[in-house]
């Protein structure tokens, strides 16, 4: 991928990632900003602080998932799925990590989770 490409594909990513960033008191990125294939997925450390998680991509049309996965059961939450350029998920409950996967592949995203 050509370098001006490549630099035309991940600014509306760190523009949208330095946005939310600022407006949040603590934030982790667990993966990325990186080329994702379908079928990859991603998971942050377990806290009980994490109550947003993000799947920011370089624009809209990629289908992606969001979710939460508990420490005991190990259950899935508020799971979310779409192809908006921001799939975001929010859940307040227990000791939890984040967790993306891409279903579709050759976009550039992160993922990352919130307090």
């Amino acid at each position: 991928m050509p370098m001006k490409r490549l630099v035309t594909a991940l600014a509306p990513v760190l523009a949208a990632l330095l946005l939310v960033t600022a407006a949040l008191a603590a934030t982790s990125t667990y993966a990325g900003p990186r080329q994702w294939s379908a079928g990859e997925s991603a998971g942050s450390s377990y806290s009980s602080s994490w109550f947003y998680n993000f799947f920011s991509k370089q624009g809209s049309g990629y289908d992606t998932t969001v979710t939460f996965i508990d420490n005991v059961s190990y259950s899935w939450h508020a799971t979310v799925r779409n192809a908006s350029s921001t799939t975001y998920t929010f859940w307040g409950g227990g000791t939890k990590k984040g967790h993306c996967r891409a279903h579709s592949g050759y976009f550039w995203g992160s993922c990352w989770v919130a307090t």
